[in-house]
């Protein structure tokens, strides 16, 4: 985390100065005020008084526009190193492997990430940070001059001083706690209130406002709760430091007046030692702030580097050995079959696949039909890897998947499936996908994709304004200005009325020099004839495949499938 504020020299060398310079502006300041009422006595040279009060007004001044300045240059500072984690946690969550799919957290917590723990770093740790070097310069540049001016006061008063910089010590462990769990607490209440924002038509539709407003009601209360418990514990080891600081203060008066009396000081001096001890009270009371601070986020800072590390931080961009933006060219020329030999997966000591092996040629049309469970969509997702393979193999192009990156395969593999992600935009936008795409390449993957919706049409959030049909049309867009050349449909049209299903299934059919697999119950009788083989799955095995006039002879899970469809089928 502290790499964040190290790549910023420049920055450092200014902040280091001011740091250097405040307090040494606060202790030329006390060494005048010494020097301005041991001179002020009865007959004192009044233009000697009135210059000596010019020069405090004047370093009053400087010391104001170096606080300002500071201030200033530390903001910047400190939003340079907050947008650099920022961009390095969003680049990382997006270069996650696939394969890790299963375990990536809820969107609630990451969403938490950005918002509520980033605000908590910038208040509880960057800034503590910045203030405990700031303390620390200011407490020796401060003490040295406080020795130079009267040792005896000083020496006192920095005695005390140094004790109430143990108090970070009895509060630590606690704060820490408190600070994990109000920060465990919010990502639930983010997450959360997602979830029933987005399932809103779900609670209408059931009437269960009732008990969606209890369970946010008592979220809300626990998440209230526990940064109130979070604050009380930051505040009481706070105050007891303010108060240990401000005693430093009553020692320094109350010490000072007893060698006035003796004769050993002047009242001057007693002044200047109290607005030293003023001044020291103030970064001790922050050092004590400040470490309190830094231990109590512990745990969030560790989650935050966790997500930020240089390890897997990327800058994004085109894929190693992908041109930049137009559309990218398939790696494997004419060889470009898809091969499964004895491909196994097994997720959570459960056999879903059992000893796969099939080609898909180039080209050819392919139908794969299942029931619910069969392993239809993990045989592809073990493709785009987002299951690991448990034991055989999966060749693209003649190349094992496992020495492609995921950005290589997703050039040469495009995988539909029921949901279509579309982003606030217009409808161009959401084709392109914010990609430098020629003029003739877009019009070629609109064209080739049927998209007759306006391209400037601004897309409501999450498409609710885009129809079933067109939304599927602008995903296949997306996938041809990719020139992929293996094109998987994974249920798409299992929730469109029959006539927009007919078309999208027809429109992949039509497809020509690509590989088209479609996996669905819901295909058109009308075009089951068009598909080079048809794939039956069962239980995670092939269990048999063919053009249809072969398998409706051959297999009775297809028949039956077929006579539900299409009526009586027998032979």
């Amino acid at each position: 985390m502290l790499k964040q504020l190290l790549k910023y020299k420049w920055y450092i060398f200014c902040l280091f100065l001011f740091i250097i310079i405040e307090p040494s502006l606060n202790s030329i300041m006390n060494f005048w005020l010494q020097k301005l009422f041991n001179t002020a006595a009865p007959g004192a040279d009044k233009i000697l008084i009135l210059r000596m009060l010019t020069t405090g007004f004047l370093l009053w001044i400087l010391k104001r526009v170096a606080g300002f300045t500071s201030s200033v240059v530390k903001a910047r500072f400190i939003c340079n190193a907050k947008r650099d984690i920022k961009h390095k946690m969003f680049v990382n969550i997006f270069h996650l492997d696939t394969a890790n799919i299963s375990s990536i957290a809820a969107s609630g917590e990451y969403i938490s990430f950005f918002t509520n723990d980033i605000t908590i770093i910038e208040t509880r740790f960057y800034n503590q940070i910045m203030g405990l070097i700031s303390s620390i310069f200011s407490i020796a540049i401060l003490g040295a001059a406080f020795l130079a001016l009267n040792r005896k006061l000083a020496l006192a008063i920095l005695a005390f001083g140094l004790i109430s910089t143990f108090v970070p010590v009895i509060f630590s462990r606690q704060l820490n706690e408190n600070s994990m769990i109000y920060s465990l607490t919010i990502s639930r209440f983010t997450q959360k209130l997602k979830e029933y924002i987005s399932a809103y038509p779900t609670i209408k539709n059931y009437s269960i406002e009732s008990a969606i407003i209890r369970h946010f009601t008592d979220l809300n209360q626990q998440t209230e709760d526990s940064k109130y418990d979070s604050d009380y514990a930051l505040s009481l080891a706070n105050n007891v430091g303010q108060l240990l600081a401000w005693f430093m203060q009553f020692i320094g008066v109350g010490f000072g007046l007893i060698l006035v009396i003796k004769g050993e000081i002047r009242i001057g001096t007693v002044i200047a030692a109290q607005s030293f001890a003023a001044d020291l009270a103030m970064p001790l009371q922050n050092l004590i702030i400040n470490v309190n601070s830094i231990k109590s986020v512990k745990e969030i800072v560790k989650k935050i580097e966790d997500l930020s590390s240089d390890a897997i931080a990327q800058d994004l961009g085109a894929a190693p050995g992908a041109p930049a933006d137009e559309a990218l060219v398939p790696a494997g020329g004419s060889d470009c079959d898809l091969c499964f030999n004895k491909l196994s997966l097994t997720l959570n000591s459960k056999p879903i696949i059992e000893d796969f092996t099939y080609r898909f040629e180039h080209g050819k049309k392919y139908l794969i039909i299942g029931i619910n469970g069969a392993g239809k969509s993990s045989i592809f997702k073990t493709l785009k890897k987002w299951y690991p393979i448990t034991s055989g193999d999966i060749t693209l192009g003649g190349c094992d998947i496992r020495s492609l990156s995921s950005d290589e395969i997703s050039r040469r593999v495009s995988y539909l499936n029921e949901n279509v992600s579309l982003f606030s935009g217009t409808v161009k936008e959401n084709i392109t996908l914010y990609r430098n795409i020629s003029e003739d390449s877009f019009d070629r993957a609109r064209t080739d994709a049927q998209v007759s919706i306006d391209l400037d049409r601004n897309v409501a959030e999450e498409g609710r304004n885009v129809s079933s049909g067109e939304q599927r049309r602008i995903e296949i867009a997306r996938s041809l200005l990719n020139s992929v050349e293996i094109l998987i449909f994974d249920e798409v049209i299992s929730t469109l009325d029959i006539e927009t299903a007919y078309e999208i299934e027809k429109l992949a059919l039509d497809f020509q020099d690509k590989t088209i697999i479609f996996i669905s119950h819901n295909f058109s009788g009308k075009l089951i004839r068009e598909y080079d083989d048809i794939l039956v799955l069962d239980g995670g095995k092939l269990i048999d495949h063919g053009p249809y006039d072969s398998l409706i002879r051959s297999c009775e899970y297809f028949r039956k499938i077929c006579d539900i469809k299409f009526g009586d089928l027998s032979l």
